[in-house]
């Protein structure tokens, strides 16, 4: 994962803050459905922090097909999704390398606080994790 600073600090209704991922398969498995899933627990502000009153946040993902942003899950929660609720994600052979661009954004609405965002990786043919999953440090004012 690579960030501006190593981590996002974003601002409640400010701009985006870009971040790639790569991907880099190994020599074993060739991957047909190979998701990126993002996972934040629920933002608990500092004192004098304000609640949030809206979505919170705005991920999205750069199509390179398109040359466009099309918007992808950021799950908001406390728990673990089972990962075979996942679906989705691309094909990533054997030595394959894919680097993915993201853009993260604080909603004006938004809550304060905060907490790093879980990369996941999952293969979806398998409900399986095919890597550990990684910590993006991330912070709303």
């Amino acid at each position: 994962m690579d960030t501006r600073g190593g981590r996002l600090s974003l601002v409640r209704g400010g701009a985006a803050q870009e971040f790639t991922v790569t991907l880099r398969n190994g020599n074993s498995t060739a991957h047909r459905h190979l998701l990126v899933a993002f996972q934040m627990e629920v933002l608990v502000g500092e004192p004098g922090d304000r609640p949030g009153s809206g979505p919170g946040f705005l991920l999205e993902r750069f199509d390179q097909a398109s040359g466009a942003w099309r918007p992808d899950e950021l799950r908001v929660a406390n728990d673990a999704r089972p990962l075979s609720l996942y679906t989705g994600g691309g094909p990533l052979a054997r030595e394959a390398v894919r680097v993915e661009r993201y853009r993260l954004r604080a909603t004006a609405g938004g809550p304060t606080g905060s907490t790093p965002v879980v990369v996941s990786f999952i293969d979806t043919d398998t409900d399986r994790k095919a890597a550990a999953h990684v910590l993006l440090g991330h912070s709303t004012g």
